[in-house]
């Protein structure tokens, strides 16, 4: 898998040297850490316990489309403005 990454211009690759990723590499890595972040955040919202979420996050972040995750982040931050707001009002 390494090598694919390298091949694909993830990852600077030097066998038994180890490896570092490229800007490309980094791109992606935080994507995929933005992705899993959301829809963790999301099932945690919605009851799930921590470490489900992180398993379940897993293996749908892979299945959903690009505008699927923008509107979920659009429902998360209206449920905690809305949520925030509440909270202010009864201070």
């Amino acid at each position: 898998m390494v090598q694919r990454l390298d091949e694909s211009k993830y990852l600077h690759y030097e066998k038994y040297r180890g490896f570092s990723l490229t800007h490309e590499g980094t791109v992606m890595a935080e994507d995929i850490h933005e992705k899993h972040s959301l829809l963790v955040e999301f099932l945690k919202m919605i009851g799930v316990d921590e470490k489900t979420a992180n398993i379940d996050a897993e293996g749908i972040e892979h299945h959903l489309h690009p505008e699927t995750l923008k509107k979920l982040q659009k429902c998360i931050n209206i449920v905690k403005n809305s949520h925030e707001l509440r909270i202010m009002q009864e201070t």
